[in-house]
């Protein structure tokens, strides 16, 4: 396993930022093949989108393998918003890592949804202790077959 850091992003650092949103909206395109709204989705749009709702809204963590770039999470306690784990580092730690850190930020609960034909992703979150919490589609302009997933964290006393 490659060691992972696990990081705030650096909003002041655009280059940081432009690499985090093309490498999260490669990720969204390569893996979500199946979804028409996902596929016509632009750099441009994905741009707009994350700096006008992403960013103010969650705590964005980087997470950095050797100093370069591996993986994203957006999170808006206690919802995981989006993650995106990139082609090359995936099966070195990374999900392992970000999911580290939404629990430490956030240890009594952890929520989120993924479509239900993301095999790879439902398969990852089952394998860390999510369970499903309900089965439904997933809002306008999408309208896909989605899960949304829980993780209970443990109380303290």
């Amino acid at each position: 396993m490659a060691t992972v850091q696990v990081r705030p992003i650096a909003v002041a650092d655009a280059a940081e930022v432009d690499e985090v949103v093309r490498r999260w909206h490669g990720t969204n395109v390569d893996s979500y093949w199946y979804n028409d709204t996902q596929q016509r989705h632009t750099l441009d749009g994905a741009r707009g989108f994350f700096l006008a709702e992403v960013l103010p809204s969650c705590q964005v963590l980087v997470a950095l393998v050797d100093g370069r770039l591996a993986g994203m999470m957006a999170l808006q306690v206690p919802w995981i918003t989006q993650m995106a784990v990139f082609a090359e580092y995936r099966r070195h730690g990374v999900g392992s890592a970000l999911l580290a850190e939404a629990r430490e930020r956030s240890p009594a609960e952890l929520r989120l949804f993924t479509f239900q034909r993301n095999h790879a992703a439902r398969a990852f979150y089952e394998r860390h202790g999510f369970s499903v919490q309900r089965l439904g589609i997933s809002p306008a302009p999408e309208n896909e077959p989605d899960v949304e997933y829980g993780w209970l964290g443990h109380a303290c006393g």
